[in-house]
């Protein structure tokens, strides 16, 4: 069920070129419970951010073809929730396009070292590395907290996606 939602989805955001839903990706499809229980979360991004209207947009777009696809229901007969919403502060970044749109903004991440030990930073995001048009790796500039933090100016580490444990993008006060 999980891929004719996905499908409907992707359907959904082709249909929209041209439209104030343009630039908009898929993050992520979950499907939690079953039968009357059955809710929906999907996760959209764009580049620059996507807004609430680009959501509602979507949602009945997307609630259209589950209930006609093709004339066969996606979801045949059952009553279901869905929940067309952006990936919000503390939700982890799942793709490598969205560490475009966090340039600049702080991120906490965990990564494996040449050991596999699991490390953790918190960091600006200074800097999107790519090799042969594809995002292989980040430039982050390691920010201390704490009261002794002031004047305490650390050089930028590089991390490679795939040593990229959770990369989540932290509020600033």
């Amino acid at each position: 069920m999980e891929e004719k939602i996905k499908a409907c989805v992707l359907q959904a955001l082709e249909s929209a070129a041209g439209t104030k839903g343009e630039g908009v990706y898929l993050v992520s499809v979950r499907v939690k419970g079953a039968g009357k229980q059955t809710k929906i979360e999907i996760l959209l991004d764009s580049d620059t951010g996507i807004r609430i209207d680009q959501c509602s947009f979507f949602s009945r777009r997307i609630r259209e073809l589950l209930e006609n696809e093709g004339g066969t229901p996606v979801l045949d007969g059952e009553d279901f929730d869905l929940m067309v919403s952006s990936p919000g502060l503390g939700e982890p970044l799942l793709m490598p396009r969205q560490y475009l749109r966090h340039t600049g903004r702080l991120l906490r991440v965990i990564w494996k070292d040449e050991q596999q030990s699991e490390k953790t930073v918190t960091g600006r995001l200074q800097q999107v590395l790519k090799t042969e048009g594809e995002i292989t790796a980040v430039r982050l500039v390691p920010v201390k907290t704490g009261k002794k933090s002031a004047g305490n100016v650390q050089e930028p580490i590089e991390l490679m996606l795939d040593c990229i444990v959770r990369a989540v993008p932290e509020a600033e006060l």
